[in-house]
């Protein structure tokens, strides 16, 4: 037994997309233990959160891509992530 309900083909996930995300980065799909939530399901906004994190991670210190991407979709996520957190990217070494 899994402890999921049979009519949910998405398992843990509380939808499609965040199944397919968490896929895509290579994040547990049968933990829930592993995400920060709150609730029975995984939300898209639990695998983004991660997903996020991995990504400023690797540019403010410098460590591996969370998966490789195109030069295009590379400068997309920084710059999304710029958007979400201004103050985060603002480096002083002083």
């Amino acid at each position: 037994m899994t402890g999921t309900s049979a009519r949910n083909p998405c398992g843990i996930f509380k939808s499609k997309r965040a199944k397919l995300l968490a896929i895509k980065y290579g994040l547990d799909l049968y933990d829930k233990n592993a995400y920060i939530h709150s609730g029975n399901t995984i939300l898209y906004s639990d695998v983004k959160f991660i997903v996020d994190n991995r990504w400023m991670d690797h540019f403010m210190y410098g460590t591996d891509k969370p998966i490789e991407v195109s030069f295009d979709e590379y400068n997309d996520i920084y710059y999304s992530l710029l958007d979400i957190f201004p103050g985060l990217f603002n480096f002083s070494f002083a």
